[in-house]
């Protein structure tokens, strides 16, 4: 009776364990650092509730701490200030799911030198 609830404990954290695996790979966030050298995409949008408004699409580099580069794909529902540094959590299922503007000096090296 023993061995068979410490194996369904073992296959229960095996599955946990894969879980978390699969999760963090598919919706975990890295740290990348972008400077909006250019403005967003404008696009209309019509709202289900029949109000319209507008998304600006950023096509943009960036840059991990150690300088490795990956392309971003932001949407924001307003103009971002040109010549800023965002530090953008990115996803490789999702894109970015968050940014917060930075300082230059907030920058890593190897991500400004590219």
């Amino acid at each position: 009776m023993k061995k068979i609830f410490w194996g369904l404990v073992a296959v229960l954290v095996i599955i946990i364990g894969a879980g978390c695996v699969w999760y963090k790979v598919n919706y975990g966030t890295a740290p990348y650092y972008v400077q909006l050298t250019q403005d967003g995409k404008s696009e209309k949008i019509n709202y289900n509730n029949g109000t319209s408004g507008t998304l600006y699409r950023y096509n943009l580099t960036g840059y991990d701490k150690s300088g490795k580069s990956q392309q971003v794909k932001l949407i924001e529902s307003r103009i971002l200030k040109h010549d800023a540094y965002l530090k953008v959590a990115y996803s490789k299922k999702e894109n970015v799911i968050s940014w917060e503007e930075v300082k230059k000096l907030e920058v890593p090296v190897a991500a400004l030198k590219n």
